[in-house]
């Protein structure tokens, strides 16, 4: 079975830019484009960096961070969600440091077991809740915070979110950085 020239010439010039014309059309129309993102957490702004003594609790891990001075029922379910969601990342569980920062003190998880005095000073939280105020981002609803190991501040969770949303997204993450 023989195929003519012309035919040939055809057959390969539909099936090498109809693609090309479909792309096009895709993206002159919006049709076939997903409308909105993956992720359930709020994307922050890029070049948001975090004061230097945040980062330096995180010790080059991924931070999950809260904010609670006063903490009533809602700041205890969001911390309990914290902790669950980074007790969920299995094998990556070491990559992740989770930070507490309430009245004058902060606290980790897991605690650090170094038997050093603690290295960072105790007005952390202020500066952290400071940081937060000047960049115009909300720092007392018990919002937990993703911080990448570089210092940038990467997700929000808002409280309500789910556990399962939030360690998908950390997940995704986690598997495509190669930093921390």
């Amino acid at each position: 079975m023989t195929i003519n020239k012309r035919w040939q010439f055809r057959f390969l010039l539909f099936f090498g830019f109809a693609p090309l014309v479909a792309a096009w059309v895709m993206i002159g129309t919006g049709v076939g484009i997903p409308a909105g993102t993956s992720n359930h957490g709020e994307l922050m702004s890029p070049g948001l960096v975090v004061p230097k003594q945040v980062n330096a609790l995180q010790g080059g891990r991924w931070g999950l961070v809260m904010i609670g001075d006063h903490c009533e029922q809602p700041c205890k379910d969001q911390l309990v969600l914290m902790q669950q969601v980074h007790k969920s990342l299995g094998k990556e569980f070491g990559r992740m440091q989770s930070i507490w920062f309430k009245y004058e003190d902060h606290e980790l998880f897991p605690a650090e077991n170094s038997g050093e005095p603690d290295s960072v000073p105790s007005r952390v939280t202020e500066e952290m809740s400071a940081w937060l105020t000047a960049h115009q981002l909300p720092n007392d609803d018990y919002s937990i915070w993703l911080i990448d190991p570089l210092g940038n501040l990467v997700l929000r969770f808002s409280p309500g979110t789910d556990g399962r949303d939030i360690l998908t997204d950390i997940r995704f993450l986690l598997k495509a950085s190669k930093v921390g």
